[in-house]
């Protein structure tokens, strides 16, 4: 096996990488279904070429892809940069720092709220979660309120495709897929709708800079370091 590192730099990239990944977590998806057509576990597919291995620290598996992110800050949406399978490192509390005895203010943005879509995504998880606690009283469900369920499935649904249809701000708004920690990187002084980050020359002069230019070459090294037989960046 030769695997594949994904690079996707700017707003353009990320947006059609977003469909790119989503498409390949349909496969996974597919060939892990046993009521699925059997030719979707026959395609000669190996997605360990485009996904790696992990493990969170508390010992849960992971399947992520080997990919680097590149975007302004603000681009992610509802979307950490640390991603949601790994705990977010917490940062050390101002009161504690002994070298100042000044007041602290803390501002915070609020945070933006995820779409229907993405919600969604977080109920099904937690449905298949708690799905063998559900199944002895599925039983004794009434035909009503099934309809009922069913309906409001389809409610949602329309929801779901509206808020796709014409609510779609950031490219992780459509996004089904879990990242690393070190997959998706804000650049530093880059900001949203504000700087440009558009063509070659703009990003040039801005990843090139010293101090992120190490940060982006350790997070490549750290996926390159996996490979046992890299073959190409893309």
């Amino acid at each position: 096996m030769k695997e594949i590192i994904t690079v996707q730099v700017g707003g353009f990239s990320n947006y059609v990488g977003s469909h790119f990944w989503n498409f390949q977590d349909e496969l996974l998806g597919l060939a892990g279904d046993g009521s699925e057509d059997p030719a979707f576990k026959d395609t000669g597919l190996d997605m360990d070429v485009l996904y790696r291995l992990g493990e969170t620290s508390q010992g849960t598996a992971t399947y992520t892809p080997r990919l680097l992110s590149i975007d302004s800050r603000g681009s992610l949406g509802a979307v950490r940069a640390s991603g949601s399978l790994y705990e977010e490192t917490s940062l050390s509390n101002a009161s504690s720092v002994l070298s100042w005895g000044g007041t602290v203010a803390k501002y915070t943005s609020q945070p933006y709220e995820k779409n229907e879509f993405l919600q969604s995504l977080e109920e099904k998880e937690d449905r298949n979660q708690n799905i063998s606690g559900s199944e002895s009283s599925n039983n004794q469900n009434s035909s009503a309120t099934q309809l009922n369920g069913i309906q409001n499935r389809k409610q949602q649904d329309r929801a779901r495709i509206e808020c796709l249809e014409n609510g779609v701000e950031y490219w992780t708004d459509y996004s089904k897929v879990q990242f690393h920690p070190l997959s998706l990187y804000e650049i530093q002084g880059l900001w949203k709708d504000i700087t440009p980050f558009d063509d070659y020359g703009s990003g040039r002069g801005i990843v090139t800079e010293s101090s992120q230019a190490e940060e982006l070459s350790n997070r490549l090294r750290f996926f390159a370091e996996e490979c046992d037989h890299m073959q190409v960046y893309i």
